[in-house]
């Protein structure tokens, strides 16, 4: 009788016990449920870092720029400058910008320059006014949605094609080059970089494009060479951050160091008399 109690008794824990723990087992579940179901606090929106503190009167600075991105190397360009600790200015295309927007984000992200290369890379001085503030502003546009509300305060026209009426409309800082590597046309690495860094000088502003594979697998070259010459790459406001700001309707194509003026020769003292 002990047997067949103690048996009855340790079935009877067994099955309150299973009983408790499939009660608990759905209690875990309902309130793990509603845990996942319970509203999250939402993170604050990733901002540009603000400008470097950075005097290109003191530093030997060089503007590296691309041009007629984003395109499917453009990431890869960003690891490369995110390595070496640099920073670059680029110039987009509007019709571009839709297909690569976390390209545009990332590079604005990163504190990189973005400027408006026009929406479809026509030659403005061909096209009326009305035509070339569409080409501008429907970029700019892109470019402020694609980057989380960054605004291009740069214009490269294309070919460097701009007049005095082209200046007009686009109504901004028109950035030039002083050094052109030609990636475009050569397509070639090598060539690439003896070009950028056989040229490139203090306030150099370098012309390349990020939609050439050949040109981006150029870059880590160039940074290393230009950092061997004692050049440090900066975008082009902060390339000229230190002298009077830009003006619109101004083109730059590179920034000249002051001559500084020398002084009056110091004058004999006169012999006593």
């Amino acid at each position: 009788m002990r047997t067949r109690a103690s048996a009855a008794a340790a079935l009877l824990t067994v099955t309150v016990a299973a009983g408790c723990g499939g009660a608990g087992g759905r209690q875990a579940a309902t309130h793990g449920h509603a845990l996942a179901g319970a509203p999250r606090a939402r993170s604050a929106p990733q901002a540009p870092p603000p400008p470097r503190a950075i005097d290109c009167a003191r530093t030997a600075c060089v503007a590296l720029t691309f041009d007629d991105g984003p395109g499917p190397y453009t990431e890869t360009l960003l690891n490369d400058l995110q390595a070496a600790g640099a920073r670059a200015t680029f110039f987009m295309l509007g019709e571009n910008v839709a297909s690569f927007p976390h390209a545009v984000r990332r590079a604005a992200l990163a504190g990189h320059e973005i400027g408006n290369h026009s929406w479809s890379h026509p030659q403005l001085t061909g096209l009326p006014s009305a035509s070339v503030r569409a080409q501008v502003q429907r970029t700019q546009r892109a470019i402020e949605q694609a980057s989380g509300g960054v605004t291009p305060k740069l214009m490269r026209p294309p070919y460097g094609a701009v007049d005095k009426r082209v200046s007009g409309d686009i109504a901004m800082p028109e950035v030039l080059w002083s050094v052109d590597t030609l990636d475009w046309k050569i397509r070639d690495t090598r060539r690439v970089e003896r070009a950028a860094l056989g040229q490139a000088h203090r306030g150099s502003i370098v012309l390349m494009h990020d939609i050439h594979k050949t040109t981006v697998a150029a870059v880590p070259t160039v940074l290393a060479g230009l950092k061997k010459k004692g050049l440090t790459p900066v975008t082009v406001s902060e390339l000229f951050s230190t002298d009077k700001p830009m003006q619109a309707g101004v083109a730059y194509g590179e920034r000249v160091p002051p001559v500084p003026t020398p002084s009056a020769p110091e004058r004999a003292a006169e012999p006593r008399r």
